[in-house]
């Protein structure tokens, strides 16, 4: 798996993607404007970035960034978010991914995520 492959799988769900680099040169994948379908974040529309990947076998990065801040910042477990390298406005969650890295895998950790906010 690459990183291809996972812009690849969005675009074909019809999502809309785009790319963000930290000041570090860090790149990142960018799924713009998505709207969040279940969950206590239901109907929340924001920017999701996840960090490219250059290791082989495919890692995925430990995080996802969010724009807008969905939780309030600098939370602790369960919700663990902070300030995103990606500067103002954005969020990073973190979060592990512990299964094979495929792309359906990866959209289905980054939604979990999403549905594991408690109201």
């Amino acid at each position: 798996m690459t990183d291809d492959d996972l812009v690849e799988f969005l675009r074909g769900l019809g999502l809309s993607i785009g790319s963000a680099q930290d000041p570090t040169g860090t790149p990142y994948i960018v799924v713009e404007t998505f709207t969040i379908p279940s969950g206590s974040l239901a109907g929340r529309v924001c920017d999701i970035a996840i960090a490219r990947s250059r290791s082989v076998p495919y890692i995925m990065p430990p995080a996802i960034h969010t724009k807008p801040a969905l939780v309030p910042m600098n939370s602790s477990a369960p919700l663990a978010t902070q300030g995103s390298p990606l500067g103002s406005g954005w969020q990073y969650w973190s979060r592990r991914f512990d299964r094979t890295p495929t792309p359906k895998s990866i959209w289905t950790h980054v939604l979990t995520i999403f549905d594991q906010v408690l109201p």
